[in-house]
């Protein structure tokens, strides 16, 4: 028997992009994973989801591999930056990745949220500690630890073997309206 806790990846990737889609953001770039790994692959499909549902195109070239590292997020960004600034706003698939971003981000001078939002996913400590408030999808860690625990104890009791947790969006101050003037740079 095995017993499985996750957390609806698909839909905390979905309500964060259309959060960027509500506000008005129709190039949203998203940055970070590999659609090899089955996490990067249900926040892909989240997204994509997110873009059909507010009509707005996919854009393979809006899609940019990073690892789940700050310092390959930052690289990444600055590389897509060289290369073109056509996006108003970043999903990026973690809060580290997002950190990465936003360095090199605010290094290219660009103001987060005024110019780019970003927003990432996780909601772990360090989100808080970004200048602007990352806002985040909210993964319930302890919440998981705790019901495998639980289910690990009674494996005679109700015959649970597959829970799955909801995520929910963090709002904080990592996105604005884009500017006026946005997609013509």
């Amino acid at each position: 028997p095995v017993t499985v806790v996750e957390y609806e990846n698909e839909a905390g990737a979905y309500a964060v992009t259309s959060r960027l889609l509500a506000a008005g953001h129709r190039r949203v770039l998203l940055f970070g994973g590999d659609v090899a790994l089955t996490t990067s692959a249900q926040r892909f499909a989240g997204y994509r989801r997110a873009l059909t549902d507010y009509g707005v195109p996919y854009e393979e070239d809006l899609v940019v591999k990073a690892a789940f590292d700050r310092g390959d997020a930052y690289l990444r960004m600055r590389e897509r930056l060289a290369a073109a600034r056509d996006f108003t706003g970043v999903f990026a698939l973690t809060d580290v990745v997002a950190a990465g971003a936003l360095r090199a981000l605010t290094e290219a001078g660009l103001q987060v949220p005024g110019e780019v939002s970003l927003v990432g996913y996780d909601d772990v400590p360090p989100a808080t500690d970004l200048r602007p408030l990352l806002t985040t999808v909210h993964v319930p860690y302890e919440e998981m630890g705790r019901t495998a625990v639980r289910l690990a104890l009674d494996r005679r009791g109700s015959g649970e073997d597959h829970v799955l947790l909801g995520t929910h969006v963090v709002i904080r101050d990592s996105v604005a309206p884009p500017p006026p003037t946005a997609g013509t740079a």
